[in-house]
Order: C-alpha cells, then structure tokens, then sequence
C-alpha cells in the first residue's frame, strides 16, 4: 500500500470524488487549492483532499474510496496518515459530511467527534436532493479530531 500526492490532473480522479461529493461544481470550488492523496495497493484504492483553514485547522474536503474496496480498512489509512503527516503543523483534523448512517460511525470509529453544524447546507448549496443511506442529507455536520 502506498498513499502519493497528486499535484497535477486531479480531475482524472473525478469518479472517485464523486462518490464523496455528487456536484462537479462543489467539487471545483476546492479541488484546486487542495491538497491531493491517492492510495494505492495495486491500483487506485481512494482518495482525499484536504485544504488548509487556517487557525492550525486542517480540513478533510473528499475522501473516497472506491466501492468493491470499502471496508477493507483504505479510508482510514487515509485519515492516519493525514494524522500522522500534519500533526506537527495542525492541532485540529476536521470534516464535514452529511448527517448519514454511513459516514458518521464511519468518522466516529476514526477518532472524530461533532462539533457544530450548518444547517440547510445540502439543501441551500445542492441542485437536487442527496440521499445517503436512505436519508436525505440537509444540514453539514462538522466533526474533529485532534492531531
């Protein structure tokens, strides 16, 4: 297994983040001024962007995992080499996901815990309603972790 950056083409990646964030437009208000990393073990297993928010806050935009690979352990081996990578730089990991059955314990598991929300966020920003898990995501709750 191995995690790289990308520092060019990140768009060749755009089914993997899809898969994290369904707009292409969302997408692109990030991609850029991110910071990208593959995983790989063999071939492309997953992806993050991760953007710098000031206040020694580093904030997970994507992260993905391609889907006949989810639960195999790829998206927190992400997540502990972001740790791992940046705790010297920041004090605080954080994401923000969709209230979602599937991403929650997900992040919970990973050592995140909520911290506040921004409600209506999917249904303000979003041209069309997003389900996750048979919920529809409305409000984006934030989660942290401490580096």
């Amino acid at each position: 297994m191995k995690i790289r950056e990308v520092n060019e083409d990140k768009k060749q990646f755009i089914s993997l983040l899809l898969l994290a964030d369904e707009q292409e437009n969302m997408v692109d208000r990030y991609l850029e001024k991110g910071t990208m990393y593959v995983l790989e073990d063999g071939d492309v297993k997953a992806e993050c962007v991760v953007t710098d928010e000031g206040n020694e806050i580093l904030e997970i935009k994507n992260i993905a995992v391609d889907p006949q690979n989810q639960g195999k352990g790829y998206g927190k081996a992400l997540i502990d080499f972001l740790a791992g990578k940046y705790a010297d730089e920041y004090s605080v990991l954080q994401v923000g996901t969709g209230d979602s059955p599937l991403t929650i314990p997900f992040y919970e598991k990973c050592g995140f815990v909520r911290s506040n929300k921004i409600p209506n966020f999917f249904t303000d920003n979003y041209d069309h309603p997003i389900y996750e898990g048979g919920v529809q995501l409305i409000d984006m709750v934030y989660l942290q972790r401490c580096l």
